[in-house]
Order: structure tokens, then sequence, then C-alpha cells
């Protein structure tokens, strides 16, 4: 008998195991009891649903109604149950909900975008709506290919242990009783520390079609932790609207998503400001030793649906940003990095992202938290772990992790990038999506060093960098060192040879005073001298590599370049280093030489620099 049939007959209750859903709630700020045992789950506090629905609220009406839905709110338990029934009664669609899902379904078949979703062992099952006249929905937990025999199911009570969450509507508001099953327990499962999440429609759920897909359910997923999704259709910055959360919930993150809707109406610059500001006051003072995350908006189509003529939107970002920093425990997130400019990925065209758009955002929202969150120095291992079998051509990121050079921006498998001091990027990826994410959310459009082939045009167009140049890494493997020559003395140059290094310099731009003095002082930068007169240079990039070779007209062809190379890759052995170099591939001259000197020149073909123009790029390599 299947457990419809069984909750709806006259069944023994040793049959069935009975929970009361209210012990069983995550995410949820407080519940209110009904009749006949039913209960209610709440998001928010009366205090901030009175407050919602005040004559200061842009749109207290519509905020009331989205107030009331359950986003985030989800029962969590385990059971040895086969089939677990829901006793749940949805409430109506708010009017607001209904006008975007009209325009949502206009532009293909109407379909359902809201109900229960169930997570089963980390399998989802889909969503369901009770069927008509019916208070119930009934979900199979046991996974059918791990059935003794096709169609056969375990007998209840007599199979594995599930982890169940069951998520209730997004875009709706609902009533609850109880969770039956019909094994032998219905156990909750602990609550977690809170993600905290203050946005709008974005963030409530529209239009995800699951309210498990929810980018702040995912997020929190991520970051094994609960959500309390406070995301309200229309919301702005709304001062006074967090009175009576800080008691209920325990964050240990918090998101603060708003500012989209200022697009919709006339809107000033200076009241905007305003509310921006005493709205996330109230924030840092409410929970100040709590990481706060503030987004600025995601990306929209502004030509499929044009900002109000009288809005200020265009400056909202910039007062988010401005605001957000005069608070020591918020970091501000560029919205636009956290979403592809793909209006394919919008469930309604031009704002709203669909599930694929949810997923690209809490994915990225999870790596900007890793990598701002977790030590340089566990990052440097991770990164120097993943790089132990890669391909030779990631030496030049390998060598960074060595000396101690750079931040890392992504250690994950799948991706290793690194900022050196000077700016440039270096990157190596296996996993495109992984490396887009890291690309669109973490990298600058800065000259980047790309270490994968068969990702360089892809990364150059996610970076805005169209300039492509390949170029060979020459590296130092010998273990004898290069024999200095008498006849071409070298000798490091010093602060009071500054002006006339930057003065002979090809590519004085690529590297400021600062950065040159610093090599100086260092003793990094070695002169060649004719008697007393200084023929060249050579010393090295921010990155580490051998670089800014310099022989001056008159003393070219008579070995001075080999000189002050085999002065340098000594100097860098001395260290305990690994000489290298970049060279281009049309400076033939330059490649003759590393082969001669004993380095293995790795075909042009296995890096390229990414710039926005030809001949932008550092003076790394030759």
């Amino acid at each position: 008998m299947r457990l419809s049939d069984m909750t709806r007959g006259e069944v023994p209750g040793f049959a069935l195991v009975r929970v009361d859903a209210a012990d069983l709630l995550h995410g949820a700020v407080r519940h209110e009891p009904e009749l006949e045992g039913w209960i209610r789950p709440w998001r928010f506090s009366a205090d901030q649903m009175r407050a919602m629905g005040s004559c200061q609220a842009w749109h207290p009406g519509l905020y009331r109604q989205m107030g009331r839905a359950t986003a985030g709110v989800c029962l969590e338990f385990t059971t040895d149950s086969s089939e677990v029934a829901v006793e749940v009664r949805l409430d109506g669609e708010p009017v607001g909900t209904r006008e975007v899902l009209r325009y949502v379904d206009a532009r293909g078949e109407a379909r359902m975008h809201d109900g229960l979703s169930c997570e089963v062992d980390g399998r989802p099952l889909g969503v369901r709506v009770p069927a008509t006249g019916d208070a119930q929905v009934t979900f199979t937990l046991d996974d059918p290919s791990a059935a003794p025999a096709e169609g056969i199911m375990q007998l209840p009570g007599m199979g594995d242990t599930h982890h169940v969450r069951v998520w209730l509507p997004c875009l709706r508001g609902c009533t609850l009783r109880s969770v039956v099953g019909n094994g032998s327990f219905v156990e909750p499962v602990k609550k977690r520390r809170d993600l905290l999440v203050l946005g709008d429609s974005i963030a409530q759920g529209f239009v995800v079609d699951d309210p498990a897909l929810a980018w702040p359910t995912l997020l929190a997923a991520e970051l094994g932790l609960d959500v309390v999704n406070q995301g309200v259709g229309g919301q702005v910055f709304q001062p006074g609207t967090l009175y009576g959360l800080a008691p209920t919930i325990d964050p240990a993150v918090i998101v603060v998503a708003l500012g989209a809707n200022y697009r919709y109406e006339p809107c000033r610059e200076r009241l905007v400001t305003r509310d921006v500001r005493s709205y996330l006051e109230q924030v840092a003072r409410l929970w100040e030793d709590v990481p706060t995350w503030v987004a600025t908006p995601l990306w929209h189509d502004e030509d499929a649906w044009p900002s109000h003529r009288m809005s200020c939107f265009e400056v909202v970002p910039r007062l988010i940003r401005e605001q957000a920093s005069r608070f020591g425990g918020m970091r501000v997130v560029d919205g636009a990095g956290l979403l592809d400019h793909d209006a394919a990925l919008m469930a309604d065209g031009f704002e709203h992202p669909g599930p694929a758009g949810s997923r690209q955002v809490a994915r990225r929202l999870g790596l900007v938290m890793e990598q701002a969150s977790t030590p340089q120095q566990e990052l440097r291992a991770r990164a120097k772990a993943l790089l132990a079998k890669a391909p030779r051509r990631t030496f030049p990121l390998a060598e960074c992790l060595r000396r101690g050079i750079g931040t890392v921006i992504c250690a994950r498998p799948g991706c290793v990038a690194l900022r050196e001091p000077g700016g440039m990027q270096m990157v190596w990826a296996t996993d495109p999506e992984l490396a887009r994410d890291v690309a669109c959310a973490l990298m600058r459009d800065s000259v980047t060093l790309c270490l994968e082939p068969s990702l360089a045009d892809d990364l150059g167009r996610w970076l805005g960098l169209p300039a492509k140049e390949p170029v060979h890494l020459a590296i130092y493997r010998k273990k004898a060192r290069p024999r200095p020559d008498a006849a071409h003395p070298v000798r490091p140059l010093g602060e009071a040879d500054l002006s006339a290094v930057r003065q002979r310099m090809t590519h004085p731009e690529y590297q400021t005073d600062a950065q040159t003095l610093e090599l100086l002082r260092a003793g990094d930068v070695l002169g060649a001298f004719a008697g007393d007169e200084l023929v060249g240079f050579v010393g090295e990039q921010t990155e580490g590599s051998m670089g800014m070779l310099e022989v001056f007209e008159d003393f070219r062809r008579h070995g001075w370049a080999l000189a002050l190379e085999s002065a340098k890759i000594c100097q860098v052995l001395d260290r305990g280093q690994t000489p290298w170099c970049e060279v281009w591939p049309d400076n033939v001259a330059s490649v003759r030489l590393q082969r001669r000197l004993g380095l293995t020149v790795l075909p042009a073909t296995e890096a390229c620099f990414l710039a926005q123009s030809r001949g932008s790029e550092p003076q790394d390599a030759r």
C-alpha cells in the first residue's frame, strides 16, 4: 500500500510515524500557530512585517504579500521511510507575482514556477504541489536505481536512512501541519548558523522555477549554512526593516543584494544615498562582527526594458560602493561580474536570472567569498598541490608560488590563477566553466598570461582583452652555471642609476619609477660596463622573470647581451631560484640567445599574453 493511500484510510498508528512540521523547520525566523494544529512559517519578524507594510515603504501592499512567501524555508530531517508526505496548504499567488509570471509565460509555454521541492541525499526529486482539493504532497525517497529489482521497493523501515530537505514555496506562503513517513522514525536535523540574505525579487527566487535553485539557497549549501532569505520582490534599501530580526537568527555571513528596483521609478540621488547609508549602518550596528558582502546590482538588458527616465539608477552602483566602504566589516562585490551579460540567462529576458543564471550567481559569489576569507597561506598551499603534476607551461605560476610572489586569486581543481605585484595576472585552467567564473568574478581587464592554449580566445573575450600575443617561455633547467666573461664586466646598479636606466628602457611605461627603484635597491638590476661607461643592463619583472635586457646600440653584437644574461642567471641561481624569461617569437636573436645559454625554450603555442591592444603587454618578453 502506498503512503498516499495509507494517510487517507484507517491505518493503525504503528504503521506510520508522524512529526510536527514546526520541529523540522530551517530558515524560518518564527512560526505562528493556526487552527487544528496547522502552523505558518515566517522568514520575517512581526516588527519587520509592520515596517514593510508601513507608509514609509515604496510599495507596502506588495511587500506585505511578498513577505508571506516562504523563500529559503525548508523542512530538514532524517528518516528510514521509503515515502514521506508533507501536510501543506498553499496560499494564493500574490498579485505582484502573477504580473511577473504572466510576462515570463508570454515568451513561451506557461509552466509551473513554484511549489515544494524535495532533495534526498543530495538527489533532487523536483517540484510538486498538492493535487486539487488535497492538503499533502508525497515524495518517494528510495533511489529507483538502488532497488533490488526493477519496480520493487524496499519494505518501509527496512531501507537506508535518508537525509531529506523539502524546500517550501519561494513565491507564495503556506501553512504546514506534519510530516508523515512509512518508516520507524523521522528525526530533525540540527540547525546550522545562517546565511542572511537581504535582497529583492532576484534573491527571493523570481523566476528559477524551483525554490531549491534560488541563488541564496545554492550559496548557503556551498557554505554549509542554513539560509534566512529576506529577498522581497520590489524592495529597495528601506531603513527600519531589520527591527526584531537580530534576536531570532545567528548569521555567519550576510549578503546585501539590493538596488535594482530603483531603475523602475523616479528617484533622486540625494534621497537614495541617505537610505543606502542608513540601511547599511543598521546592518553594521546589528552584526558588527559578521562578514558582510554588499553586491551592486546584477547586469540587466537595458534595451529590453529601459530604466525610467527620471530614475537615478545609473549612479546607484557607485552609491552602494561608496556607502559600504564606510564600514570596516563590509566588502563590496561587483554585481556586474556575478552574471554573464547574456539575455538567454534571464527567465524574463531582461532582469531575473533563470535556473542557469541563478547557479552562476551562487557559484561566483562563493568564489569571491572564498578568495577573500581564506588565508593566502592556505590558498598558496592548495595552488602548489594542484600544480605539482601540471604541464610544464605552468612553470611561471609555480615559480611565483615558490618565491612567495603575488596574490592567489583562485586555487581550485580545474583552475589556478594569480595576480602579481605589478598587476599582471596568470591563469591555468582545465575547467572552462570554473575559468569563466573566476575571470568574470575575480579577475580584472589587465594584462594576463594565459597558460592554457585551448582557453586563450575565451579568456580574452571574458576579460575584454582582444589582443592575443603568443610567447615563448624559456626556463633554465641546467645544474651548471654560465661562466663569467672577464672581458665583459657586469656589476649591480644602485639607486643613483635610476635616471640612466629609466631613460634607456625601451618600454618604461611597463614599469613604474617606484618598481624600478625597488629593483635597484635590491641589487636586481645588473649593468654592463666598457671601462667606466654603462653599455647595457638587465633586470627582472615584478613576477620574477628575467627582463629589461637592454644593450645600447653602439655596443650590440659584441657579446654584451650574453654577458648580462649569464650574470643574471648566476644571480638568480645564487638565491636558490630557477631563472626564466619570456621571449616574443619574432625576436629570433633572443630565442637564439636563450638556447645558447642552455634555457629550455617552450613552443610559443603553449602560452600567450592577453591585452587591450597589441603592444600593451608588459616588458616581460624580449
